[in-house]
Order: C-alpha cells, then sequence, then structure tokens
C-alpha cells in the first residue's frame, strides 16, 4: 500500500494574521501555537562628524561640571571623562546586532 503525501501547500499551518496564530490553535497542542516574536531593527545612524562628535563630548562635559558644582580645577577631567563615555556609548551602538530576535 502506499502512502499518500501532501503536498507542500497542503502541509503549511495557515496563520491568523490578526492573532498571530493557527486558526485552530485553542483546541491544539500548546506546541503548535506560534509564539509571539518581536523583531526590532536596529537603525544605525550616520558617523559622527568631528563637529557633532565635539558637540557631544561638550555636551556631556557641561553636565558633569554642573554635577559638581563647577567647581574650578576640573575642567580637562570633565572633558576627557566625557569623551571617554562619548566614544564607549559609540562602541556600543556599532557592536550592537542589527535585528534582534526576542520570543
Amino acid at each position: 500500500m502506499r502512502a499518500v503525501r501532501k503536498s507542500i501547500s497542503e502541509r503549511i499551518v495557515k496563520v491568523d494574521p490578526a492573532l498571530n496564530r493557527p486558526a485552530n490553535a485553542d483546541e491544539s497542542v500548546p506546541e503548535a501555537l506560534v509564539p509571539d516574536v518581536i523583531r526590532a531593527d536596529v537603525q544605525r545612524s550616520a558617523p559622527d562628524t568631528p563637529q557633532t562628535r565635539w558637540q557631544r563630548i561638550a555636551q556631556r562635559a557641561y553636565e558633569l561640571a554642573q554635577q559638581r558644582g563647577f567647581a574650578p580645577g576640573a575642567d580637562l577631567s570633565d572633558w576627557l571623562r566625557a569623551e571617554q563615555e562619548i566614544d564607549a556609548a559609540d562602541q556600543q551602538i556599532q557592536a550592537a546586532p542589527e535585528n534582534q530576535i526576542t520570543g
């Protein structure tokens, strides 16, 4: 006796786009449910120009000086710390994956 093979279109589970699950999901086993999947496309911005990088560092250095009450004598350390923070943040953005799938 020969087994009848189903075509590919007969084997595909139809998913209701509004519910993101098969029409008979309530009646089927939990393994048949379509998992909730979130896809986030991370948009990479254009690399900083020297001027925009300088502006971001200057803004952060000002915030650091403000946090310490604008006490004199730490301007350079504020600038260097701001530069380090901005560069570290930029490296994290560059290392981030383009698409993340969680479920």
